[in-house]
């Protein structure tokens, strides 16, 4: 599929920034030097798409963006490297737009999906955002594609969306008063693949089902589709643990907690990196075998451990000193060289598949992860499903795919 930009532009916000917000101070939870690419497809099957003009659609677009720009400022901004500021200057996005040759449902009638294809943004018609993780993490650029979205599709247009309010320094003191920075992600010195597994409703009630029932069970809660499938995958990757390394080893597994809702100070609204890390530890020493329901258990009692903690940081202070010990935990696990460690991020819930701008909402929506191992876990269409991105090495990947579990849960 032959893919060609057709126009490159800087789209730049409606109203000036006003001066009192022109300079975004970065917290230690901004620190992440990457970006994050999502894509969404719209497919034609009401025939809403193939009756709209071009030019037209294009102009729309344009306009509710710059319209949508005037409450996200930041994404119109620069990012200051040497002040770790964002100078919201309205210098304005990159809009492109490109035409491709082929037709939409190669892609979305293909199992599995081509991911290399994936990787050169191709059309039919698909919206791409890329946006830098310093600025916005997921629930952020969540709230930016759906404003964007509700801006385009109704009359009454930005009027219709709730302002999203950036983060202060007040909220987390810059990284310069902290003693330890944010460490990025390590990126892979060797070939890293991706492959998508998509788990079914049917597929996660019946691991929940083995899970509860089984006899080794000690799950005393109703998992979640989140914990299961998290737990399973990491089952999978601690089994490639062993068949490298001859022998079973202790791991864990980290994944972002969102703050929002979680703590005692309001941030429901707020944007920005808002999470902490929860870590759930597999001691091989204390387990003579690897059990499901085990794994379960662990990412459970992590993720209830991280919530008391939340519930009792009722003010600023105790916030901080919460989500900072929170990463110097995390820290701690990446320096011991007998554990492994696997990132997982989950991406559920965040109403990505909400994102109508006026044709209906996305087929199917896919992410292109940066060059890491991790695991991203994504709602299906259907919203009782998930999908899990695997980035893995390639030889690992391919011990992966033999595992009995992946092969029985997943397609």
């Amino acid at each position: 599929m032959e893919v060609q930009i057709t126009s490159r532009k800087l789209i730049k916000p409606s109203v000036h920034t006003p001066p009192h917000l022109q300079i975004l101070k970065l917290s230690i939870l901004d620190q992440y030097p990457y970006y994050v690419p999502n894509i969404f497809y719209y497919t034609n099957a009401n025939h809403e798409i193939e009756s709209i003009n071009t030019q037209k659609l294009v102009e729309q677009l344009e306009k509710s963006l710059l319209e949508v720009l005037t409450l996200f400022y930041p994404l119109a901004g620069r990012f200051i490297k040497d002040k770790l500021i964002v100078d919201c200057n309205d210098d304005g996005v990159e809009f492109l737009e490109a035409k491709a040759d082929g037709d939409l449902t190669q892609i979305l009638q293909q199992e599995p999906k081509p991911y290399e294809l994936l990787r050169r943004l191709c059309g039919g018609l698909a919206i791409g955002v890329l946006n830098s993780h310093r600025i916005a993490g997921r629930w952020t650029m969540s709230r930016f594609i759906n404003a964007w979205a509700t801006t385009h599709f109704h009359d009454q247009g930005i009027s219709k969306v709730t302002p999203p309010i950036f983060v202060s320094p007040f909220n987390f003191p810059d990284s310069s008063r902290l003693r330890f920075p944010v460490p990025p992600p390590r990126m892979a010195s060797k070939k890293i693949v991706t492959k998508i597994f998509r788990f079914d409703r049917e597929a996660i009630e019946k691991l929940k089902s083995e899970v509860i029932s089984g006899a080794d069970s000690g799950v005393k809660h109703l998992p979640s589709r989140v914990e299961v499938v998290s737990a399973l995958i990491w089952k999978a990757l601690i089994s490639v643990a062993k068949e490298k390394h001859g022998y079973l080893r202790s791991s864990s597994m980290s994944m972002p907690f969102n703050l929002r809702g979680k703590v005692g100070v309001p941030l429901d609204n707020q944007c920005g990196n808002l999470c902490r890390p929860i870590i759930a530890r597999f001691d091989a020493k204390n387990q003579s075998k690897l059990v499901l329901s085990e794994l379960v258990s662990l990412i459970g009692d992590a993720k209830r451990r991280a919530s008391s903690e939340c519930v009792k940081a009722i003010n600023i202070p105790e916030m901080f000193s919460m989500v900072t010990n929170s990463f110097a935990e995390m820290f701690e696990e990446l320096n011991k060289s007998e554990v492994d460690i696997f990132r997982f991020t989950s991406w559920c819930r965040m109403g990505l598949y909400e994102v109508n701008f006026g044709w209906g909402k996305p087929a199917w929506m896919s992410l292109v992860p940066p060059n890491i191992e991790l695991t991203v876990l994504n709602d299906t269409k259907s919203g009782d499903g998930i999908e899990a991105w695997l980035n893995l090495h390639e030889k690992d990947m391919i011990q992966l795919q033999q595992d009995p579990d992946i092969m029985a849960f997943t397609s």
